[in-house]
């Protein structure tokens, strides 16, 4: 067994792994203040990506992505305003097809706005960073982490946890678990729960706007319906896995999730082709036999 081989491939799979960490803590952060699943998430990170892109037209790339995070954040804001709000307290069933609904839509309008060509974000080559992002790539003792890698475990790793850190020791955190257990209860205590909820869709769609704009970096842009709606799939076994009520959970399992695939990729793919995509949601179905809250999920018992 080649040991530089096996470094290589779990420091990229921790890269994907941060990434996807990012996304599903956003994710469950939603189900943690609403109880909505939010089946649109696929398309928050494209519509992130597809902003960090149009800014990228006009600035640098690290500024772009930068600068798409307020403008996700009022993104989430208003589809939590508009679209969500008025549905809860409905039946279950209809506030998950409308947020199936809210997917289709944003599909159509990123089309709509965007058109269906991948995007490159200004680089030469889609599956590499901008020539003006400085060059993090290293190659050490036969280990090689591409650039794009080294940045995705510098910002997605840190922000996934400065998230956790913000729920367990911020005033913000203190307020959200007060709604999330009951939102009747916070209201009576004189705690503003639609602006909490508000900024927690905010906070979810800054969340799949990194790990869009870095997801995008080997696809481009990523077509509507194409390569990011697909990738943000990988979102619901990553948040099952760690448990749909655990920000941490979704962490840990992002990066176990992003390990899996990578060695899949290394040494099953050529055996089983296909395997990597969809080993995943094997897991997953292993862990629910074992653990039906996920890893890091409470254990719930309601009196019905």
């Amino acid at each position: 067994m080649d040991l530089a081989l096996v470094i290589q491939t779990a420091l990229n799979g921790l890269a994907n792994g941060a990434l996807y960490a990012v996304i599903a803590a956003g994710f469950v952060l939603v189900y943690r203040a609403t109880s909505v699943v939010n089946f649109a998430i696929a398309e928050f990170l494209l519509i992130g990506a597809y902003l960090t892109y149009t800014l990228s037209l006009f600035f640098p790339l690290l500024a772009a992505i930068f600068l798409s995070l307020p403008l996700a954040f009022v993104f989430g804001v208003l589809v939590e305003r508009g679209f969500v709000r008025p549905l809860l307290g409905r039946n279950v069933v209809a506030v998950i097809m409308a947020t199936i609904g809210l997917a289709a839509t944003l599909d159509g309008t990123a089309l709509i706005l965007w058109g269906p060509d991948q995007k490159a974000m200004g680089a030469a080559d889609i599956s590499q960073l901008p020539k003006e992002v400085p060059n993090l790539a290293f190659n050490a003792g036969g280990v090689f982490l591409s650039s794009k890698a080294v940045w995705s475990l510098i910002l997605a790793l840190p922000l996934a946890i400065l998230l956790i850190a913000l729920l367990k020791y911020s005033r913000y955190g203190v307020l959200l678990r007060a709604v999330s257990e009951s939102e009747t209860s916070a209201l009576a205590m004189g705690i503003n729960a639609p602006r909490v909820v508000a900024v927690a869709w905010g906070i979810s769609a800054m969340m799949a706007a990194i790990g869009g704009a870095f997801l995008a970096g080997a696809a481009g842009g990523g077509g509507p319906g194409h390569h990011l709606v697909l990738l943000g799939l990988i979102v619901f076994p990553v948040a099952i896995l760690g448990g749909f009520d655990s920000v941490p959970g979704a962490v840990v399992a992002g990066l176990l999730i992003g390990l899996i695939e990578a060695f899949s990729q290394l040494y099953l793919e050529s055996l089983l082709p296909g395997i990597t995509q969809a080993i995943p949601f094997l897991i997953v179905l292993l862990v629910l036999l074992v653990r039906p809250y996920g890893l890091f999920g409470q254990h719930r018992i309601e009196r019905v």
